[in-house]
Formats: structure tokens, sequence, C-alpha cells
């Protein structure tokens, strides 16, 4: 079905960069509340209907979940140049996109702009990402280091791996939690960027199933030498918050050959590498009384940590102590 007129509710204006919930007790009105959306739903079992959705806007990408109390037909257009990635939350038995089931091992993917139809069952959850099309495929080619994209970004359904499924349900659905509870980690640019970061990190990893040979020029370079580099660009650009994207661009390597060399060298992945660096980062502004952070929170988003309380783990399991009580010490 190719016709975007279908659906008569007209979709929500973009809203401001944050956090938004929407509770509805009619059919109608739950259609109309996923902002950015034209969508028609029919509900198609008998009884009092009730639905929410919880959504976060990030410079355009859009996070949210979605629950439906009864069975409908979705007719939906997402009305943007996007790509929309559907992940029905596990027990969903039932919901198909199109005349095909979304199963265990499978979950939704559509572009913007373009019809699609949903069946839902009763008691219904979907976790939802909308990413603009030309960032989700800059950094998949970014990532891969190739002009070309995966051909299963062509289909409807995209098969992933084991537990592929159940690491993008938990970053979802921490995002949304983190963005309920502290919502400074929206407004603040780099905490903003990392989960922009870890989202389109999830995406390309569930689009690529693999990587073309012949790519990189840097494929002969030891993996020393690359680990070497890397650190010296690091320690060159310390007030900069750089993604393993930043670095596949930068040495033209693609990121199994970045993460081959890191675990050859340094026993960890080129993530856990950024990460160690970036709490090393919140230790020295913490101890700094003249850094001008007054709070562990404002001191974790300047580099770039959205998720607070994996972060204050992390800290502890790496220095042996709270963030707080680093910064009483100061």
């Amino acid at each position: 079905m190719t016709s975007v007129s279908a659906p008569s509710r007209s979709a929500r204006s973009l809203p401001r960069q944050g956090f938004y919930s929407h509770v509805a007790t009619d059919v109608d009105d739950q259609a109309v509340n996923l902002t950015g959306w034209r969508q028609l739903y029919d509900q198609l079992t008998p009884g009092r209907f009730t639905g929410s959705i919880h959504e976060l806007w990030i410079d355009g990408m859009q996070i949210f979940h979605e629950s439906t109390s009864h069975v409908l037909r979705q007719s939906c257009v997402v009305d943007s140049e996007s790509w929309w990635f559907g992940i029905p939350v596990a027990g969903a038995q039932g919901c198909k996109l199109g005349s095909s089931a979304i199963g265990a091992d499978t979950i939704a993917m559509r572009p913007g702009r373009s019809q699609f139809e949903l069946l839902t069952p009763n008691s219904f959850q979907i976790l939802g990402l909308v990413v603009d099309r030309q960032d989700l495929e800059r950094h998949i080619q970014a990532l891969n280091q190739s002009s070309l994209l995966p051909g299963a970004m062509q289909d409807e359904l995209l098969k992933i791996r084991p537990g592929q499924r159940m690491r993008l349900q938990e970053l979802v659905r921490q995002i949304l939690e983190e963005a309920a509870r502290t919502p400074d980690i929206v407004v603040n640019p780099s905490s903003s960027e990392s989960i922009r970061i870890a989202v389109l990190d999830a995406l390309a990893d569930v689009c690529s199933t693999h990587e073309a040979a012949g790519r990189a020029p840097y494929r002969q370079m030891s993996h020393y030498k690359i680990v070497r580099q890397v650190r010296q660009h690091l320690l060159q650009n310390q007030i900069e918050t750089i993604t393993v994207v930043d670095l596949c661009q930068r040495f033209a390597i693609s990121r199994r050959t970045l993460q081959y060399a890191f675990q050859d060298v340094m026993g960890m992945s080129p993530n856990a590498y950024l990460r160690t660096i970036r709490l090393n980062g919140v230790r020295r502004c913490l101890r700094d009384p003249n850094s001008g952070v007054g709070s562990v929170q404002a001191a974790a988003a300047d580099w770039g940590f959205w998720h607070l309380s994996q972060f204050a783990r992390d800290y502890r399991e790496l220095f042996g102590e709270l963030p707080s009580e680093r910064l009483k010490r100061r």
C-alpha cells in the first residue's frame, strides 16, 4: 500500500525537545496523541478503551512507548523523512505488520511518508524509534566504512540475532525512564548527544548483519598501531565527546576492525575504553574546585552520561568510591 492519504487524523505539531506523556480513554484520541504521525485507529473488540504514550524528542529523534487495551487496526504514516522501528514488547502474540506476523526474532521497519497497517492484540505494548533517514544511513555507512547500505533495509520485518531485541528494548526503556526521572539530561547537549548516538549505534547494529570485504585502507595495519593512534587522538581532543563512529571516520576503519584491535590490545571494546576515558574526565571535574560544576549530575551530563544510576555503578567499580564521595572531598 503506497497511498499516504488514508489516515484522517492529522499529526500533532512536533514538540520541543523533551519528555511528554499522554493518556487516552478514546481510541481516536490515542491515534493523534503520538506526535509527528498521521494515524487512524479502529477498535475491533468491545469495551472501554484506555491507552498511553510516553515519548521523548531529542534533536528530531522520537523514542516512545505506546500501550493500548483493545484489538486495533492501525493505519499509520510517519510524517517525516525518517525510518521507523517498532519493537513489540514480549507477549504481544498476534501483532501483524500488513499480513506478516512480527515474531520474537523480528522487529518492524518502515520508511517515513509510507503508509503501513498494523493489527495489534489486546493489552498491547510497543516501543518505537523514529530517526532521521539521512542520519541513520550516514551513521551506518560511517561505521561500516562503505557507501552501501545493508540489504536488510529494504525489508519490512528485520530479522535480528538472539539477544539483540532484548538489548534494544532495554535501551529504549532505560532512556525513557531516565528522561522522565531526570529531565535535565535531555537539555544537556552532551548527555542528549550520547542518547542519540546510543540509539543510532543500536539501530546500525541490527541493520548491519555483516561487513563487506576490502573496505578499509588500514586493514593491514597492526592492532597495536590502531589503538596507539586512537589513544593519541583522544588525548589531543580531551574536551570533545568522541564516539566510535567518530573514530571510524577519523581513521577510515570499520567498527569491526576497531573492535578487533581494542579486544586484542586492550582486552576491552572501543565503547568500554571511551566510557573509561569519560569516567576519568568526570573524576577530574569533581576533584577540581575551579571546574564550576556543583553537582555529580551536572558533571556526569557534561561528559555524556545520561543513565545516572549506571554511571554511579561504573564510577564506583572503576575508582572504588561513589562520585558523591569524591565531590565531598573536594
